[in-house]
């Protein structure tokens, strides 16, 4: 026996002891703290735990996905819904600005010649080949448009419908030679006529010809339509005298006029279907087909 507690084995055997002892003596001092061999354990255990963790994350996450799709589908959907209203409003709003301004317009021509009947139109189209600023409005002989009627903007003149079709129609403005309107000066009551030439179309001007040589008009004066052919009304504004000069010939003065509204800017504008004094138009077997 004696030999016993002499081997190695007894002395293994108590070094097993001692260890399991002193654990338990380390725990009640620690308050309920891990066991060594718990510590153990966990040091073996806790990477396999946060793996496991993060897969399980990812799977959620990537279902997750799916499980949101159909709310965000939804959300999406009303969420385009109320843009398409806002943009609609927008839309409405915008026609509703676009008249008020083009009755506005109107208004102070209204006063001049109450007798008047017109048609508000858009340009929805120019010839870019065209030097003297011809376009395109979106109403026709449909409207009650007919050839030869004026074409102003809240401004002044603009020129003529030269071309009628269903629902559309070609303006040729006063920058154009084929434009004549008889004209005179507000104030000295000088008369002569306008008339575009390529040159002045070039800067936006066109030109009021057959001036008295000693004409009075000069530069700022104001030239409005004399009203005596019967195609446009009476006093309609063309534009503001930028320069006079005399002719090559020595006979006849002409005035560089400035129209009143920027024919290359215009979008709106309105035809003058009817005013006193008009005469009937001669023009309409070039209507469109």
């Amino acid at each position: 026996m004696r030999e016993f507690f002499k081997s190695l084995r007894f002395k293994i055997i108590l070094a097993v002891v001692a260890v399991i002892l002193g654990g338990m003596l380390y725990a009640a001092t620690t308050g309920g703290l891990a066991t060594l061999p718990e510590q153990l354990l966990s040091y073996v255990v806790y990477p396999v735990q946060r793996a496991a963790a993060a897969v399980s994350d990812r799977i959620t996450d990537f279902f997750s996905v799916f499980v949101d799709a159909r709310a965000n589908y939804e959300e999406n959907i009303e969420l385009k819904a109320q843009i398409d209203e806002l943009r609609r409003q927008l839309v409405d709003y915008e026609d509703t600005k676009t008249e008020n301004e083009r009755l506005k317009e109107i208004t102070g021509l209204k006063e001049l010649n109450p007798d008047i009947e017109f048609q508000p139109a858009g340009v929805i189209s120019r010839d870019p080949e065209d030097r003297f600023g011809s376009f395109t409005i979106d109403i026709g002989y449909l409207h009650g448009i007919s050839v030869r009627d004026p074409v102003v903007t809240g401004s002044g003149l603009v020129g003529y419908v030269s071309k009628v079709g269903p629902t559309y129609a070609n303006v040729t403005t006063i920058l154009s030679p084929d434009c004549n309107v008889g004209a005179m000066e507000i104030t000295t009551k000088d008369t002569g006529n306008i008339t575009g030439t390529v040159e002045l179309a070039a800067e936006g001007n066109t030109k009021l010809e057959l001036l008295p040589r000693d004409t009075q008009v000069k530069e700022g004066d104001t030239i409005v339509t004399a009203g005596t052919s019967g195609l446009f009304p009476q006093n309609l504004v063309i534009g503001t005298v930028e320069r006079v000069e005399l002719e090559t010939s020595g006979i006849t003065s002409y005035a560089v006029i400035r129209p009143a509204s920027e024919i290359s800017e215009i979008k709106n504008v309105f035809v003058l279907t009817d005013f006193l004094g008009k005469a009937s138009s001669s023009g309409e077997e070039d209507a469109a087909s």
